[in-house]
């Protein structure tokens, strides 16, 4: 990523979190649910910073400042290691925008929406345009992370927002600098506005699930083929043997017309590999899109079609 022009002496950033009931009168909430929301704060920061959402700068420590009594406000400080970090750069680093930008998005995200326009930029950036003309600006990592509903960052955001679960109705999210007071911050339209349908779908628990798709080209033995509708074949390539379903359909006519198919033919094939990673665990399915006989091999005295005797054209 390009670097920006090097920022100074870095402000502390600051995100207020303030959480309400209908009627304006929370003044304290549930132990366990306030330590959770700061774990989750603390494991969404964490997320974000190592995507790159303040630069490539050292991370912020995250820190409370003291509530104000009448109120229940949460206050956490980022607060910058040093007055002058070296590697420090980007303009968002002095506030807590950044953050609160990245909460604002996931929670977008959480509710299923979907932007209109996203534009990969030069500078390693993601422009982000949503269905109401916002528009967010954040590293690729932050953008590609948040956009796939990571498991670990739909906990975080559930964390952060577990008063909504019983005393509070709704939670309000600004930021400012470590210099402002609390008045100040408040009396700032807030960026993000969670509700207690928010947090019912955080709870509700999805897989997390990553899919790609690869093509590759290799030399393979036909070793147990099945022309029946929806069965996979069994092939082998020099990284072993495989099922994979056959999806070449000139192939599969040349076979009708009399192809014969014999034990040791060698095969030129392109085969297409889906990767799907579900909760950590990797599967791999392929399907054999183009098949092309290389070579015959020698004369196993079977002029069958098939390279097993169980292969089946039922």
């Amino acid at each position: 990523m390009e670097k920006k022009e090097q920022v100074g002496e870095l402000a502390d950033g600051l995100v207020q979190l303030r959480f309400s009931d209908e009627k304006g009168q929370i003044h304290d909430l549930n132990a366990a649910e306030m330590a959770e929301t700061l774990q989750g704060l603390v494991e969404f920061t964490s997320q974000m910073a190592k995507a790159g959402l303040f630069g490539d700068g050292p991370s912020p420590e995250l820190r409370v400042r003291p509530p104000q009594e009448g109120s229940f406000i949460l206050e956490a400080v980022l607060a910058w290691a040093g007055e002058n970090p070296e590697e420090a750069v980007g303009t968002a680093l002095a506030t807590g925008g950044a953050l609160v930008q990245g909460l604002n998005m996931g929670l977008r995200r959480l509710r299923g929406a979907e932007p209109k326009d996203f534009d990969y930029l030069d500078n390693g950036d993601v422009k982000v345009v949503w269905a109401d003309d916002k528009v967010d600006q954040v590293p690729a990592k932050v953008w590609d992370q948040l956009r796939a509903e990571k498991k670990q960052t739909r906990k975080a955001l559930r964390k952060i927002m577990a008063p909504l679960s019983d005393d509070a109705d709704s939670l309000e999210v600004r930021d400012g600098t470590a210099a402002e007071t609390t008045d100040e911050i408040l009396r700032t339209e807030p960026e993000a506005v969670a509700s207690r349908d928010d947090y019912r779908t955080a709870v509700v628990e999805v897989d997390d699930i990553s899919e790609r798709t690869d093509t590759f080209e290799a030399e393979a033995q036909l070793t147990s083929i099945d022309f029946r509708r929806g069965e996979k074949w069994r092939i082998k390539t020099l990284d072993g043997t495989r099922q994979a379903m056959m999806e070449d359909e000139e192939f599969l006519r040349q076979v009708d017309k009399g192809m014969a198919l014999h034990k040791n033919d060698i095969f030129d094939v392109t085969i297409r590999e889906v990767s799907t990673t579900k909760n950590g665990r990797t599967t791999r399915d392929w399907s054999l899109i183009k098949v092309i006989r290389k070579r015959r091999g020698e004369d196993d005295g079977n002029d069958g079609a098939s390279p097993e005797e169980s292969s089946s054209r039922e």
